[in-house]
Parts: structure tokens; C-alpha cells; sequence
């Protein structure tokens, strides 16, 4: 895995700070953990301390979850799940136990870093993460939306395969509009369907795409990465190499799933 690769896929996720829902998941668990003083902070430590010390922690918790959910998206895509997401809960408990440490033992004046146990913090922070993460996944942040175990060979196939001559055993990737034509790229290679874009589209439930361009469909398994050139031109790639453009209409959904940065200058194509 190339490093530009790499700093693509972080990119794309820490657009997710962006998100309304993130900011208000972030304002409302900040503002709790001061009013509620958990594991003992309420006790030891006045609200004005609570207020840094947990604005601290949620602040860092909620970035190095975003940097780790890029990694492992980089490394493993939306085809391992349990790997995915113990990916992220070890990233995250790693990094995020021994800063909780520090600043526990730093801001609690009834408190040493001799108090505390950096393997007990570093535990329930991943437990705390994990069940953050497997939550997220059960109720549709992340797809899959479950560990179901369903293999690519179970799982239901869009009707639009049965127009394919070689569709079995292949996996479609991207869809575009040709004239009165489909061109539909697949992992065994390319047939030409006479058919409207948005019909195509239809035939492709339950497989989960998004347009990023009112030519071009692309299944989002199959992004890999994104490309830019000179001019502000941002383009989608894919698992088999091709490149979709992406025009300043569709942007919106592609930075709700967390694949564009926000950028407001992007030209319309």
C-alpha cells in the first residue's frame, strides 16, 4: 500500500469532522461526561478540571478514531469487517489508554500517575471503543451493516447480472452512460448494454453505489482511492484501475459517505 494511497483514504475520513451528526455527537458526549463526572472524575475533580479533561479525551478519542477507521479502510476496504473494526478499537485503545493515563494523572489532584493502571485504562478504553465501533455497524454507519458472515457468493446478485454474458463469478463496479447505452465494467471486464443509465441503476439493489457524475454510477465496494489533477478535477478510482470523474452535483453524497473532502471551488464537468 502506497503512502499516497494511504493519505487519501485519512483524508476522506477526516471530512467526517465536518458532519453535523459528528459535531453534535462530539458537543453532546463532552457536555455529559462533564455534567455526569464518570469513573470517578465527578469525585475528585472540579467541573472546571472536568471540563478539560474530558474535552481532551473525546477530542483526541474522536480524531484518532477518525485516522484509524482511515487506515483500516485503507488496508481492508468494506471486506473484513471483524478485522476492520478490531483494527480500529486496538488503534484507537493503544493510543487513547496512555493519553487518559497522562492527563488523569496530570489534572486529578487526588490522584498519582502511581494510582492508576495503564493496562486497566487501556482495556476499558478498547471495550469502550469496540462497543462505539460494533454499534456504529449494526445501526448503518458502516458496511456491511453486520458480521451476518455473508460471502460474496451468498449474497443476493442485482438483477442487472442476468444481462451480463459473463456475469457469473464477476462483481460489477461501475456503470456509464454511452448515447442510449450502458457501459458496465466488471471484474471480468467491460459489455455494453442497451439500456438508460437510471434503469441500470435500479437493477443494481441491493448492491450499495452512488453517482458521481450524471453519467457515471459506481459501486462503493469498489472504491480504492482518489486522484486530483491541476485545474480542481477530482477523480474516483477503482479496484480495476479506471478513473469516474466527479462533478460538483454529486459531491454532497460523496463526502456524506466520507470519500471527498469538503471543497466548495470544485468546477462542474
Amino acid at each position: 500500500m502506497r503512502w499516497f494511497e494511504l493519505r487519501e483514504h485519512i483524508a476522506g475520513v477526516l471530512a467526517g469532522l465536518k458532519v453535523p451528526l459528528t459535531l453534535f455527537i462530539w458537543l453532546t458526549g463532552w457536555c455529559l461526561s462533564v455534567l455526569a463526572g464518570p469513573f470517578g472524575t465527578y469525585a475528585t475533580m472540579a467541573w472546571q478540571i472536568r471540563l478539560m479533561y474530558w474535552g481532551s479525551v473525546i477530542t483526541g478519542g474522536l480524531v484518532i478514531g477518525i485516522i484509524a477507521r482511515g487506515l483500516m479502510m485503507a488496508k481492508f476496504g468494506t471486506r473484513a469487517p471483524v478485522r476492520f473494526d478490531l483494527g480500529v478499537s486496538l488503534i484507537v485503545s493503544s493510543i487513547l489508554g496512555p493519553i487518559i493515563w497522562a492527563l488523569r494523572g496530570w489534572l486529578d489532584p487526588m490522584l498519582a500517575h502511581s494510582d492508576l493502571s495503564l493496562l486497566s485504562i487501556s482495556l476499558n478504553t478498547f471495550l469502550i471503543v469496540a462497543g462505539i465501533i460494533v454499534l456504529r455497524r449494526l445501526i448503518g454507519f458502516e458496511h456491511p451493516t453486520g458480521y451476518g458472515g455473508q460471502t460474496p457468493e451468498d449474497a443476493p446478485e442485482p438483477r442487472l447480472k442476468r444481462r451480463l454474458s459473463g456475469g457469473i463469478g464477476s462483481e460489477i463496479l461501475r456503470l456509464s452512460a454511452n448515447d442510449h447505452f450502458v457501459d458496465v465494467a466488471t471484474t471480468a471486464g467491460q459489455e455494453t448494454l442497451r439500456l438508460r443509465l437510471a434503469d441500470a441503476i435500479a437493477e443494481m439493489e441491493p448492491v450499495r453505489g452512488i453517482c458521481t457524475h450524471r453519467s457515471h454510477w459506481v459501486a462503493l465496494s469498489a472504491i480504492t482511492g482518489l486522484e486530483r489533477e491541476n485545474g480542481g478535477k477530482v477523480f474516483i478510482r477503482l479496484s480495476n484501475g479506471d478513473r469516474v470523474p466527479v462533478s460538483r452535483k454529486y459531491r454532497s453524497g460523496l463526502e456524506m459517505a466520507g470519500w471527498i473532502e469538503r471543497d466548495h471551488d470544485l468546477p462542474e464537468r
